[in-house]
């Protein structure tokens, strides 16, 4: 009744060989019956072979309804789903420092004036044991 057939793939350990992409919504398939359109489709200059997305079938199959001589492709497609590429890994990220964050001791001064109007003695005991903390941090300048 029912034969077997190959299911549905969800998911490639390589990736789809146009975009790279390793999962989809919708279904991966061989590429064997698209890849004589591939270099035409999407400008590549190599052969390539495996899984494709259902994505990267539905261009192809855009591309063959194109008007005879036209230049569009999808080059942009190709590996676009593959990853960072070296030069954005390789790239130091910058570290913030805490220079910026410090205050001034008048400001501390001016803050502290400010809380002491506003605050109730369990708040200012807490205060008064984080202070000493913070400032052997280093977070306020001593």
């Amino acid at each position: 009744m029912f034969g077997f057939h190959k299911p549905k793939m969800y998911r490639s350990i390589e990736g789809c060989c146009i975009c790279r992409a390793k999962s989809s919504s919708s279904r991966f398939t061989d590429s064997k019956r698209y890849e004589k359109d591939f270099q035409s489709c999407f400008g590549l200059h190599e052969t390539r072979s495996g899984d494709i997305c259902n994505a990267c079938v539905l261009l192809v199959k855009r591309w063959k309804k194109l008007p005879a001589g036209s230049k569009k492709n999808w080059n942009h497609v190709v590996d676009a789903r593959a990853g960072p590429s070296l030069k954005t890994t390789l790239k130091p990220k910058k570290v913030k420092t805490l220079s910026g964050n410090r205050m001034k001791s008048n400001q501390i001064s001016k803050l502290q004036k400010e809380f002491k109007r506003h605050i109730t003695s369990q708040m200012r005991a807490q205060i008064q044991r984080w202070l000493p903390a913070l400032i052997e941090l280093r977070f306020f300048p001593s």
